[in-house]
């Protein structure tokens, strides 16, 4: 199963659950562009955990890895992106079978943390935060 559907599949709960049990709004603000080398980001919603690791960047274009885990996993290696301020768009191409969703991921330079926006066919909103990179070899 493609990593989008996983992620879908677990957070369905969580989209319609009581309003009250989604926690605050997500702040997003501050200008500039990922950091540069290689940098990591991870969250986790209900019983998933998610990873993107930023491979390599110019500020434009860059490549990424993404990782799904918990009673759906799933992972995508080498997958193009393209930042326009702060917008991230991921490359469907890769095998991350991500054709069928409506999603934005979103760089929040004050925060240093990434938000994925899904709004096809569910509306959630996970915030991956900064975290040490994983060994070499590993997503």
């Amino acid at each position: 199963m493609a990593l989008l559907n996983r992620i879908l599949i677990s957070l369905f709960g969580f989209a319609v659950c009581k309003p009250e049990l989604r926690g605050a709004e997500l702040q997003c603000s501050g200008s500039g562009s990922i950091p540069a080398g290689p940098v990591c980001y991870g969250g986790s919603l209900l019983t998933e955990t998610f990873s993107i690791h930023v491979v390599s960047h110019d500020g434009e274009v860059g490549i990424v890895d993404m990782k799904a885990e918990g009673p759906q996993t799933a992972e995508c290696e080498g997958a193009n992106f393209e930042n326009n301020d702060n917008v991230i768009t991921i490359e469907n191409d890769h095998g991350c079978g991500l054709t069928k969703y409506d999603y934005a991921v979103e760089y929040c330079p004050d925060q240093d943390n990434l938000i994925i926006s899904m709004v096809k066919p569910y509306s959630v909103r996970v915030v991956l935060e900064s975290q040490a990179c994983p060994a070499a070899g590993e997503v």
